[in-house]
């Protein structure tokens, strides 16, 4: 079988099986794979920020992998979780399953990927405060757990003000960037 046609046949049984809600469901399509299939997890939960609702499954992808032994790209079967809408019918959950352009859940990530893009700056740039937030929290609700005259304490708590200026200053600067035209 060449690896175009490893690839079709991979990709027609992804598209028989969008949503893995069981067991079962991923027996049924890996039995239709060769098992020298390449094999990857997605890192990341995706879901879309604008669905109100959503519950949890596994859906596979067909991905570009490289041979470990021969350095050629093969088609391969990434495992990856999304959020779908709650409410929506089976064809609806699968619609939002295979949706590409789905961004990660973690907001680290998230910021990651829209920043890098360059398309979506301001957005990348809010969720990043988001995360810059969260850590000026941490780093001030962990300098409490120190004795009141350990000077770790007071350093720990002006490093969470500083992060929590700096959360400020950029949220305030996300609404002033334009993303570059493409």
């Amino acid at each position: 079988m060449t690896v175009h046609e490893h690839g079709d046949r991979l990709a027609a049984a992804i598209a028989a099986h969008p949503v893995l809600d069981t067991v079962g469901d991923l027996v049924r399509l890996l039995s239709q794979l060769p098992p020298d299939t390449a094999l990857t997890l997605d890192q990341h939960v995706r879901a879309d920020p604008a669905e109100p609702t959503e519950v949890y499954t596994v859906t596979p992808r067909l991905v570009a992998l490289v041979n470990d032994e021969t350095g050629q790209t093969v088609p391969g079967l990434q495992l990856g979780t999304v959020y779908v809408p709650a409410d929506g019918d089976d064809g609806a959950q699968a619609a939002a399953a295979v949706r590409r352009d789905l961004l990660p859940e973690n907001a680290l990530a998230r910021a990651g990927a829209r920043i890098l893009d360059g398309r979506e700056l301001p957005a990348g740039l809010k969720d990043l405060t988001g995360v810059l937030q969260d850590v000026g929290l941490l780093l001030g609700e962990g300098a409490k757990w120190l004795a009141q005259n350990d000077p770790a304490m007071a350093s720990l708590q002006v490093e969470a003000d500083r992060i929590g200026h700096a959360a400020a200053r950029i949220t305030q600067l996300a609404d002033t960037v334009e993303a570059p035209e493409w």
